[in-house]
């Protein structure tokens, strides 16, 4: 049977976002790049 509160705990979402940004951060900085010359071309699609 399923569990009737099958909701994500929030400290969960932080956890895993805080991973996701820190290991973006630190892949940016391990190839020698420039953190924003790396995220503004993605940013300006995004808009």
């Amino acid at each position: 049977m399923a569990e009737k509160d099958s909701r994500v705990p929030f400290w969960w979402v932080v956890v895993f976002l805080l991973l996701a940004l820190g290991a973006g951060v630190a892949t940016v900085f391990a190839v020698g790049g420039e953190l924003m010359g790396m995220i503004a071309p993605f940013a300006l699609l995004a808009l």
